[in-house]
């Protein structure tokens, strides 16, 4: 009977040994086999984070060199206006002949010697405005004959009175000159010609007097 339990305990010795080697690797076992298996690792395909949108960075402006004043120029003054020719005016025309001829009228009774000169010119001069005075006529139909507008000469001496009829006279007759290219008839052309050339043959017999007079 001893020998029967010994042979159980030593059974059961070795069977202790034995469940303890395979209770030790057991739980082991057991525990892996109770572990949940890891669930496999998903990657989850997040939308990816939207990149910070940044502010484009401000151009550079060019930097500008202060401008320069520029040189201070003088500004030109106002030009002379060229003297403008005098119109044809027909009815002026015949007032200054008028004018002339009694300026003429008034010398020949201070000339002296050269008294039948200056008549000969107050002549001419008298016939100058006649010949205006039917040209006025003609374009109009007025006849102008102003000699109640007519006024005494100013002169003090007869070398001036020479002077100041040389010189309206010589004014006239450049006028004469204009006024023949811009006539409105031939006919007028042609007496503003014949005007002129008549004018300046007076201017230059009035030169001759004035030369031949003491001074």
């Amino acid at each position: 009977m001893d020998e029967i339990m010994n042979s159980r305990s030593d059974s059961q010795e070795v069977f202790q040994r034995v469940w303890a080697r395979v209770m030790g690797a057991a739980p082991a076992a057991q525990q892996t086999a109770a572990a949940p298996e890891a669930a496999p690792a998903t990657v989850s395909a997040a939308a990816p984070e939207p990149a910070p949108v940044t502010a484009p960075a401000p151009q550079a402006q060019p930097v500008m060199a202060p401008a320069r004043p520029a040189p201070h120029r003088p500004q030109p003054g106002p030009q002379p206006t060229p003297p403008k020719p005098q119109p044809c005016c027909l009815r002026q025309q015949v007032l200054s002949s008028l004018e002339q001829w009694q300026m003429a009228r008034l010398l020949a009774r201070r000339a002296g010697t050269q008294s039948r000169q200056m008549s000969n010119i107050a002549a001419q001069l008298h016939q100058q405005a006649k010949q205006l005075s039917t040209a006025y006529f003609l374009q109009s139909g007025v006849r102008y004959w102003p000699v109640a507008q007519l006024t005494r000469p100013r002169m003090t001496t007869y070398v001036g009175g020479l002077r100041q009829l040389y010189q309206r006279g010589q004014a006239l007759t450049e006028e004469f000159h204009s006024c023949r290219s811009h006539a409105a008839t031939q006919d007028l052309a042609q007496l503003y010609a014949q005007l002129a050339q008549a004018g300046a043959k007076r201017c230059a017999q009035l030169r001759q007097l004035l030369e031949q007079t003491h001074m």
